[in-house]
């Protein structure tokens, strides 16, 4: 096991600190945390307390100094308003690192950077980002490589932690031995992928799509793409950027890439991609060739296809063969709460619930309403959609056009959610019998089931579809509860 992370030579050279009183001992840190209750007394800590519009992290710090921590990183700012204050604690704590920095979200990156460079030397890494799917293709891609380089050999980010904070956060978690890295690259704000690229600098990189997610954020569909093709900028002359042949922003992205642009999609000659579609399992899957292998994708959507294929082209590029790739690919499981479907009991009735409430945009509704709507054989068809985060001056518009979307189904119940899907409520024209509510709480939820468990018959569908923060596995928990009684 190594002694720490970094040294202290280095850690104060890449985060550009000054030391608090006299610190003469090395140091050993073998955790990062930026929240003060992840601290673990088992293991020495540096602890990154952040600024935020609305917490100072810095009132923390008295938390952390009676557990396992071995240094502290202090914002200038806050030194300068409390010097005295830190000067104490420096003088009674000797045996921590206490170190000013400009700003400590920059530090923490800066230092997961050197941590980087220093132990993914001989790494394939692969960094995936993308308005929908990146999560998918993420763990299609961890699933792959396991098969190929072996369980203990990948590391990946864990959850959604692939954030400003979230992946220098998980970069620490890599110790060096793993012969691949995958890491997902998200975005809130303006550069955050930049940010964070630098901090990773992939060789392989996957931009899944480009789609209106966050465009409530970054104004239109040409700074996404602006921002996601940043991604790529540190792919080598060696490495390689993946993107959709479909999409309209391909090129743009790849326009300053260093190394080989690869594109993937359904309209790749078979020749290059390898890959012959057979046939589209809906809810369950999608069966093609590759190089002539039979491969069973699990996972329901054209969209889920279009993610296998972008996996396929990253794989065949750094040299895995194409019956590790279909083993990787048939052994992946749904994301919780992205696409996962499964059967259950409904006050009696077997129905399938499809739950992809764990994130929404116009792209990702659009696709998720069209593929349960085309479903065959099914009963009743009975969507619970909540709105759609983020949107800024497009949410009227994107809510409104789901209403007119679903207008033209053939569906028997929709259950609306939320302020924002007031719009698709108004914009909707169509046969199925409509409910809107403007509150998701406890009562709204609990009367939702209910209306649920009374409509169900065998072989209905029920789609879940909404961004996170709507918490709709709620009501999923509420119908299913009795399951097994």
């Amino acid at each position: 096991m190594i002694s720490s992370l970094l040294t202290k030579e280095s850690l104060i050279k890449a985060v550009k600190g000054n030391v608090i009183g006299t610190h003469s001992a090395e140091i050993s840190i073998l955790d990062v945390e930026t929240d003060s209750r992840k601290v673990d007394s088992s293991l020495p800590a540096m602890f990154v307390p952040l600024m935020g519009e609305f917490q100072n992290g810095h009132k923390y710090i008295p938390d952390v100094l009676k557990k396992n921590v071995s240094v502290v990183l202090i914002n200038e700012d806050e030194y300068q308003d409390n010097e005295s204050l830190y000067k104490k604690m420096a003088e009674e704590n000797q045996q921590v690192l206490f170190l000013t920095v400009k700003n400590t979200l920059t530090a923490l990156q800066n230092a997961a950077e050197e941590y980087v460079s220093e132990v993914c030397k001989d790494m394939i890494k692969i960094s995936i980002t993308g308005s929908c799917g990146k999560t998918t293709t993420k763990e299609m891609m961890v699933s792959v490589c396991k098969e190929y380089f072996g369980q203990e050999n990948v590391a990946y980010t864990k959850g959604n932690l692939n954030s400003e904070t979230g992946l220098p956060l998980s970069v620490f978690k890599i110790t060096g031995k793993e012969k691949v890295s995958i890491f997902e690259m998200g975005m809130s704000r303006k550069n955050e992928i930049g940010e964070i690229s630098k901090v990773y600098k992939s060789k392989y990189g996957i931009i899944t799509n480009i789609g209106s997610a966050h465009i409530g954020i970054l104004g239109s569909l040409e700074n996404i793409a602006q921002e996601k093709r940043k991604s790529l900028d540190y792919i080598p002359c060696d490495g390689a950027a993946f993107v959709g042949s479909k999409d309209d922003f391909a090129d743009y992205c790849c326009e300053n890439v260093k190394g080989k642009v690869v594109k993937f999609g359904s309209d790749v000659d078979e020749k290059i991609s390898k890959v012959h579609f057979v046939k589209d399992n809906g809810l369950f899957g999608t069966k093609f060739t590759l190089e002539g292998l039979e491969v069973n994708l699990p996972i329901g959507g054209s969209y889920n296809y279009q993610n296998a294929l972008a996996v396929i082209a990253c794989a065949r590029e750094i040299g895995i063969p194409a019956d590790k790739i279909k083993a990787g690919l048939e052994k992946f499981a749904a994301v919780s709460g992205r696409m996962e479907v499964f059967k259950k009991i409904v006050n009696g009735k077997e129905v399938t619930i499809i739950n992809d409430s764990y994130n929404a945009n116009p792209d990702s509704m659009k696709k998720s309403i069209e593929l349960c709507s085309e479903l065959k054989d099914a009963g009743q068809k009975i969507f619970v959609l909540g709105d759609m985060k983020e949107l800024g001056q497009e949410s009227v518009k994107a809510h409104q056009n789901v209403g007119k979307l679903l207008s033209s189904l053939d569906l028997s119940y929709i259950f609306l959610i939320g302020p924002e899907m007031e719009n698709a409520f108004t914009s909707y024209n169509g046969e199925a019998i409509l409910e809107w509510n403007k509150e998701k709480d406890n009562q709204v939820y609990s009367e939702i089931s209910k209306k649920i468990k009374s409509i169900v018959q065998d072989n209905d569908v029920i789609l879940f579809k909404a961004s996170n923060s709507m918490n709709l596995k709620e009501i999923i928990g509420n119908i299913t509860e009795e399951e097994g009684k």
